[in-house]
């Protein structure tokens, strides 16, 4: 018995510590039935994945936010090395594609992210909210959304968090189930 109660102790603490400033949390995550870790190596055969960054949540300039981001993914992602760039290089092809909306409006679809990336968004006075999808063409292959309080610009360490486990949960190291957590709706935060 005190075994289980160490274990729902470390539990609730760890609820408790992920609504603390500076803390991502990352309430969305959904992968396709039919991932395969193969796209990664066929969008890295391609010359990596074209990242379409949607909104600002800092008043910073929007390439350092786009910068941040497609950095971060770099990093963090699983398997081949993967560029990830918001503007094209020349003669680049593919369906796969990465989307990255910013504060999403309470309600915003995950699966409709890939064929329209423009949904309606909300300011959330000190919290940046997120809600990205891995796309083939118009479909979504995974997606996920999260957001973290206090970030202060493009380069604080908290919203580096938040990027690199969206891509964590973006570019998973093996198929998987749908989560328990996909309801096709932006979580209220």
């Amino acid at each position: 018995m005190a075994r289980w109660t160490g274990i729902a102790g470390a539990a609730t603490a760890a609820s408790l510590l992920a609504g603390c400033a500076g803390t991502a949390t990352l309430p969305h995550h959904y992968v396709y039935d039919g991932y395969r870790t193969s796209y990664l190596s066929y969008s890295a055969d391609r010359g990596g994945l074209l990242t379409e960054v949607v909104g600002n949540p800092f008043d910073a300039p929007k390439t350092a936010v786009d910068e941040a981001v497609t950095e971060t993914f770099g990093q963090r992602s699983f398997g081949p090395k993967l560029d990830f760039f918001t503007v094209p290089p020349e003669g680049y092809s593919s369906a796969y594609h990465v989307v990255v909306l910013f504060n999403p409006a309470t309600g915003a679809a995950p699966a409709r992210l890939c064929r329209d990336p423009f949904q309606a968004q909300e300011e959330r006075p000190g919290k940046v909210g997120v809600l990205a999808a891995f796309c083939s063409g118009d479909r979504r292959v995974t997606s996920a959304g999260g957001s973290v309080s206090g970030a202060s610009g493009p380069d604080d360490p908290a919203f580096r968090d938040l990027m690199s486990q969206v891509a964590a949960l973006l570019f998973p190291s093996r198929p998987g189930d749908r989560s328990p957590n996909d309801n096709n709706r932006t979580p209220r935060s």
